[in-house]
């Protein structure tokens, strides 16, 4: 009996310990990999005079930083870039002229916020982060003035987008009950698609306030195209969600929704 209960013992013993040491040694490894800090140099460059780049952190695939305003105006955008190499810049945009809350960094408070950044700029062992521009309420701006030029170029193409959309918001609005549902249901899709698609350039004149010649060319920057290409998507996705609020609530709560939003749009085409 007690040579039955040794052999025993001893088989539990020979598939125990290999289990125990595997155990022991991945424990190890993934402790060791979690105290591994990242060793790549972060140096912070401050094109601007009033607010600082704080909390600076490289962690495996983004950086935590935290933006400071020291000064006394809300600040409503800013630009982060960092070289990668001869001919490519990471360039991070915080936006906050198209929230629906009003959004902006007060004076004399933070910002904290985590970027998200490429392999190609992952893999380098020293990055030097550029708090390249900072955009306030009133539309001053601080920093590197292509940079700032480039926020109002998107801002321009997002905001042609609202100017374009406004009149149909108004004239939905504005139907009766029964006219408001059959033209919902059967010609507004049509007639939204129609209007992000006509031409940008008397809204750009008019936003711009330019007066330029009618044989003057009217070029389009990229970042223009960018903003108006986010422009329609956002109104494309809101005209969605207008559709569910419909088919869940009825032609009142649209109406109601639709009248909302034509506000907070004529508020943000008139923000600077």
């Amino acid at each position: 009996m007690s040579i039955s209960v040794n052999l025993l013992r001893k088989h539990v013993l020979f598939f125990l310990i290999p289990i125990l040491i595997s155990i022991v040694y991945l424990g190890s490894t993934v402790l060791s990999s979690a105290a591994k800090k990242d060793k790549t140099i972060v140096t912070v460059n401050n094109l601007t005079w009033s607010c600082d780049l704080l909390n600076v952190e490289k962690h495996k695939d983004h950086i935590n930083v935290s933006v400071q305003n020291n000064s006394n105006k809300a600040i409503t955008a800013f630009v982060l870039t960092s070289r990668i190499d001869a001919r490519t810049l990471f360039t991070f945009r915080e936006e906050f002229a198209f929230s629906e809350g009003d959004n902006v960094i007060p004076p004399g408070q933070r910002y904290d916020k985590v970027i998200g950044i490429p392999e190609t700029l992952n893999r380098k062992s020293e990055i030097t982060l550029n708090l390249s521009c900072v955009v306030y309420e009133d539309g001053s701006s601080e920093g590197d003035q292509r940079i700032v030029q480039d926020v109002a170029d998107s801002r321009l193409g997002w905001k042609i987008q609202i100017m374009k959309i406004l009149p149909v918001l108004d004239k939905i609005s504005a139907l009766p009950e029964t006219e408001l549902r059959s033209y919902w249901n059967e010609a507004a899709k049509q007639e939204l698609d129609a209007t992000l698609n006509a031409p940008d350039r008397d809204f750009a004149l008019k936003l711009n306030k330019k007066s330029l010649n009618n044989d003057e060319p009217y070029n389009e920057s990229e970042h223009f195209k960018s903003g108006s290409r986010k422009g329609k998507e956002t109104i494309l996705r809101k005209y969605e969600e207008l559709k569910d609020l419909q088919e869940a609530q009825g032609t009142g709560a649209l109406r109601d929704r639709i009248i909302e939003l034509s506000k907070l749009y004529t508020r943000i085409v008139n923000r600077p």
